[in-house]
């Protein structure tokens, strides 16, 4: 993903779920500045899973987030 910023980040996640519950994989984005961007190359586990999304977070508590992707088994 590549994010733009203007407040430093905080975090983004990775939430999936299984159908029984749900998994958050958080990476920490403290040592981000204003005003930036940057490309991140995620990895989660999502074996099992039906679902996933992303979130960001900044400072200010401002988030962006996608609409859940449904997974299919290949």
């Amino acid at each position: 993903m590549t994010l733009d910023w203007t407040f430093p980040l905080r975090f983004v996640e990775v939430i999936s779920g299984d159908g029984a519950q749900v998994y958050r994989e958080r990476t920490d984005l403290a040592d981000t500045g204003s005003f930036s961007k940057r490309t991140l190359t995620l990895r989660p586990s999502l074996q099992g899973r039906r679902w996933v999304r992303l979130e960001a977070w900044d400072v200010a508590c401002n988030g962006a987030f996608t609409q859940p992707v449904w997974l299919t088994a290949e």
